[in-house]
């Protein structure tokens, strides 16, 4: 399995930038972006979420490298195949303005609700068998 620097620069060179372009784009010195694919620095969360965003890949893979099922564009695709499916006509908590209104822990609560009604749905369809 490669390593988060070996992750780092295969895909900084399947776009075609240089190490100093990255950190320049990153808004570092020119070295930094190197250090992180060299190891001999861990970039902070928020330098993580650009990363992802530059190189339009997730999370999970820069840090664990797991290659994700589906990229941001079919997973939207996906959400909103299943909301039309069943006629949700009110995307209100897709609007982001709505999402950064809440605090940490409002966040984990929904997140918590949320399992717990597909914890939920899972059972209700095996006891349904």
């Amino acid at each position: 399995m490669n390593s988060f620097g070996q992750r780092l620069e295969n895909l900084r060179e399947s776009l075609g930038y240089t190490k100093k372009e990255v950190s320049l784009k990153l808004g570092f010195t020119a070295n930094v972006y190197g250090s992180y694919e060299r190891g001999e620095r861990r970039p902070t969360l928020e330098t993580l979420i650009k990363l992802a965003d530059m190189f339009d890949t997730s999370l999970d893979y820069l840090i664990k490298g797991n290659q994700t099922t589906c990229n941001n564009s079919q997973f939207e695709e996906k959400i909103m195949y299943i909301l039309e499916k069943y006629n949700i006509k009110n995307f209100s908590f897709l609007d982001i303005d709505k999402w950064e209104t809440l605090s940490k822990k409002e966040i984990e609560e929904i997140n918590h609700h949320f399992e717990w009604t597909v914890q939920k749905a899972k059972n209700q369809k095996s006891t349904d068998k």
